[in-house]
């Protein structure tokens, strides 16, 4: 896992006072909130997790707790083709446990099926979240089948305090 906390911000920021370049709070504050405590953690998902991900999401990033919510940022699916293409499946989606609300963009089922290997990023689309939920990610339409890739994803997220 690898972040950029508050510290190292604060750091930043205080560089660019000892040179003298002139401060702006919004700039400050516009930099300490896009950059300030993304975390990204990367999951392995096996060829068995692929075939059953469709009636069993797979955990990417566990809740953290009540009164906290996850904002999903984006993800990166490294599919390392090994030698039998999947078939059957559907568009991939990365979404919140247990409510099934999609949080990302769809990963073509193409790019699942292919015979070779490929990086493919996904976005987050705009959606209503509820507090301690973790990210899964899953495919809708059917179960892929016979396929002996691997996929990584490396996700990217934030945990807000909501109090809720």
């Amino acid at each position: 896992m690898a972040h950029l906390t508050a510290a190292k911000v604060a750091a930043i920021i205080t560089a660019f006072d000892r040179n003298g370049v002139e401060q702006n709070d919004q700039i400050k504050a516009a930099l300490t909130d896009a950059l300030t405590d993304i975390q990204v953690d990367e999951v392995t998902l096996s060829a068995a997790n692929i075939i059953a991900m469709n009636g069993a999401p797979v955990s990417l990033v566990a809740a953290k707790g009540a009164g906290t919510v996850i904002g999903f940022v984006g993800a990166t699916h490294v599919f390392d083709y090994g030698t039998v293409q999947f078939t059957g499946g559907g568009a991939v989606v990365i979404e919140e446990e247990t409510s099934g609300t999609d949080l990302s963009t769809e990963l073509a089922v193409g790019v699942v099926q292919a015979a070779a290997d490929s990086l493919t990023s996904v976005t987050a689309v705009a959606a209503t979240l509820t507090a301690n939920k973790g990210l899964f990610i899953t495919n809708d339409t059917a179960a892929f089948a016979a396929g002996d890739s691997v996929m990584r994803v490396k996700v990217a997220y934030r945990v807000h305090t909501t109090g809720l």
